[in-house]
């Protein structure tokens, strides 16, 4: 069999097989696997050379085989932590959610309150007016702090929509390696079975 159609044959390129011929040649040099057939002029590998050579790549298949499993596994940790930030972010948003609801019922019952007073009440009721100011005033920096917590929230939740494109886009090239892994596994098998099949006919 020439280079042209062990190249055919295993669907490898050309680099591949003359790599694989010189690694043959070099681990079994006594063994004349390898000559020039002086009818078509083309370098040829006889059928003990290139059965050792369908193990090679069965070789390189397995090693294939081993970093799609790799894969695999670094998808299901990507999905992990994904799901981790998700059930954070969630947690966080409910939790601030309740506690602005608190500060806007308590505000409008305070200025309901004030409302109410009469212009009587309030002349008698200034030291209580100067206490509810300082609220105010510490209520104002209550919300400052959840305004610049709130900044810091969507900032975080920006960054973890592109960290989760990222992600996605991590996925989906995993996922089309992937496919192409099993591409080359389905044509491997259908070329070895022409192969074994062709090669049972030579040796007869």
């Amino acid at each position: 069999m020439d280079i042209a159609t062990i190249c055919q044959h295993f669907n490898k390129s050309r680099n591949t097989v003359d790599k694989a011929v010189a690694k043959l040649v070099r681990h079994y040099p006594d063994k004349g696997w390898k000559y020039k057939n002086p009818e078509t002029k083309r370098i040829t590998i006889k059928a003990e050379g290139v059965e050792k050579l369908s193990t090679y790549f069965r070789k390189e298949k397995h090693e294939i085989s081993a970093v799609e499993t790799e894969l695999r596994m670094e998808i299901e940790k990507l999905n992990a932590l994904l799901e981790e930030r998700n059930t954070q972010i969630a947690n966080l948003e409910v939790l601030y959610a309740e506690k602005l609801k608190l500060e806007l019922e308590k505000n409008t019952q305070t200025f309901l309150l004030e409302q109410k007073s009469k212009e009587e009440e309030i002349a008698q009721k200034d030291s209580q007016i100067s206490e509810q100011s300082e609220k105010i005033s510490e209520q104002s920096d209550q919300i400052s702090e959840q305004s610049e917590q709130i900044s810091t929230l969507e900032s975080e939740n920006q960054k973890l929509k592109e960290q989760q494109d990222l992600t996605d886009q991590m996925k989906n090239e995993l996922e089309a390696k992937l496919a192409d892994y099993r591409k080359q596994e389905e044509e491997y098998n259908k070329k070895g079975f022409f192969y074994r099949l062709t090669h049972k006919f030579t040796l007869s």
